[in-house]
């Protein structure tokens, strides 16, 4: 199982962008962190995220405003599997986003099985023929004695 998976963290709360992002690293994660919408829009066509944390509740444009837009902007940034992070998310809000194309809705804080539930998804959605990543190649070498 490949280990650098590219997740893209937008949230407008820096310490829970960048708690979420360390503990993301541990997990063997790269990661890239936005305070916004349209700053997490020009990281996903930058960093091209296979997953994406996406608050809803942010100053400007929503997460379900900016799940729209990142949808458009074409391959591979809109095929990322993104989940809507949330500190007070409803029922009917849950809805919505479900409706919106969210991939999941999850409230805030993240409950570690959880997380390592939708990072371990986020892997198994990757392209049959994606290329292989450098932790690829170091199982590879573990496994012919070469490491």
């Amino acid at each position: 199982m490949s280990s650098d998976l590219r997740v893209l963290i937008v949230d407008d709360h820096v310490d829970c962008a960048s708690s979420l992002g360390c503990l993301l690293e541990t997990m063997g994660c790269k990661t890239a962190t936005a305070y916004g919408g349209a700053m997490g829009l020009r990281m996903a066509m930058l960093f091209k995220p296979e997953l994406v944390f996406l608050d809803l509740e942010m100053p400007g444009a929503n997460g379900c405003e900016v799940l729209s837009e990142l949808r458009g902007l074409g391959a591979p940034a809109s095929q990322a599997m993104v989940v809507c992070l949330t500190g007070t998310g409803t029922a009917r809000a849950e809805e919505q986003c479900v409706a919106a194309g969210f991939d999941e809705f999850v409230r805030k804080p993240i409950p570690y099985p959880t997380l390592a539930r939708i990072v371990e998804r986020a892997r198994e959605r990757r392209p049959a023929g994606a290329p292989p990543t450098a932790h690829d190649r170091i199982g590879e070498a573990a496994n012919l004695g070469l490491a």
